[in-house]
Parts: structure tokens; sequence; C-alpha cells
């Protein structure tokens, strides 16, 4: 096929090439959804990386300035201060709302830095030390438990056999509705004899029981 006119030639220096389309009409550039999916992939990721840590050093400067945080530390200075500590005192001393002292408790029993220890229906706390529990616990611990009375109870009558309702409210200055519901821990633990004579009630304690042997507390895990 003949060619017309007069085609030159004109030498290369570098300078004189358009770029703005390849032959067939695409474009030289892509945008970033044009590149490889596993690229694509690998850059979200990074910048999801990097903005999680701006993240988590922002939540961790949050949290130090959370007013949780303050009552937590206001709970652990209470129950070093007030050894035997239950929810309801902390309630009402610090003012705040049971859920919350449930929480923070909570939250300082999972950290080590408190000892729960349950006493009939109550639960009494300790700031965690290492020579807590151990043998001497009945010297460190049951003093100030809140079921202490308990104890007291069982005490006067394993040296008073036989003793009465009435006698063990007089001589221990609670009610007769308080020594009930000792009587009542004691027999649930096995270790009580009760004697009826006439409408009074005589209580012993089993030979095999002392005491100072019985679990009047246990540790809360």
């Amino acid at each position: 096929m003949p060619c017309y006119g007069n085609p030159s030639i004109e030498p290369y220096d570098g300078n004189n090439i358009s770029v703005n389309n390849y032959a067939d009409g695409a474009k030289m550039t892509d945008s970033f959804w044009d590149l490889p999916l596993y690229f694509q992939i690998i850059t979200i990721v990074a910048i999801i990386l990097a903005l999680g840590w701006k993240i988590v050093a922002l939540l961790t400067a949050w949290a130090k300035k959370d007013p949780k945080n303050e009552n937590r530390l206001k709970i652990l200075n209470f129950i070093e201060n007030n050894p035997g500590s239950t929810v309801n005192m902390i309630e009402k001393d610090l003012d705040l709302k049971r859920g919350t002292v449930r929480y923070h408790v909570n939250a300082l029993k999972d950290a080590g830095k408190i000892l729960l220890f349950r006493n009939g229906n109550y639960v009494s706390m300790f700031r965690n030390e290492s020579d807590l529990w151990n043998k001497s616990h009945g010297q460190t611990i049951e003093p100030h438990l809140q079921g202490v009375m308990c104890k007291k109870v069982c005490r006067l009558i394993f040296e008073n056999p036989g003793i009465t309702n009435m006698e063990l409210s007089e001589r221990l200055g609670i009610s007769k509705g308080t020594v009930r519901s000792h009587i009542r821990t004691l027999e649930d633990m096995d270790c009580l004899e009760v004697e009826t004579s006439g409408k009074f009630k005589n209580y012993y304690i089993r030979e095999d029981y002392h005491p100072d042997t019985l679990p009047f507390f246990e540790r809360v895990q």
C-alpha cells in the first residue's frame, strides 16, 4: 500500500516522548484500588494496626484519669484501714452504690489486691498480705469477722454444757433471735446436740468437736 506525504525522522533527544497514553489508550498511573488485592490488604492492615496502637495509648491515658479507678483506690484504702470490711460498710462509709462496690471488689480480688473470707452469711475483706493466710489466721483474721459471734456462742456452749437460749442471750448481750440464728449454723455443721427439757432447749457441743477446730470461715477463691 503506497504511502503519501513526506515522512520526517527526528533524532531522539530524551525530551520529546509523550507519556499521556499507551498505544492502546490505557493510563500510565493506577489508583490504590487497581493494585493487587494482597497489597491492598497488607496496606489496610498496617494502617489499622498503627491506628490501634494510638487508640490504646489514648485509652490508657484516659483510664488513668477514670473516676472508677479513684473509687477502686478509695475502696482498697478503706479495706486496708478497716480489716474485715463488708460491702455494706464500704457502701455506707464511702457513699457508693452497692453495684459499684461489688464491681471494684471483684476487680481487686481478681488482681490479687484483696482476700475475701466467707463467714456464714457475711463476706469479709482484707488487704492481701503474704502472712495473712497461715497457721495463725485465727489471730489475724477471725477477730475482724462479722460472724465471729457464732464462735463465741459455740465456745460458751462448750464451756457450759446444757446452757439454754435465754442464758446465751443474757451472757452475750444479744437477742434470742440472734442466738437462734447461730444455733442453726452450728446445727448445720453437725457439731451441736440439743436436749429438750419442758419448754427449754439445752445445748451441748459433740465430744469430737472443739470451738478452735471448727471451720467458721473459708477463703473465697
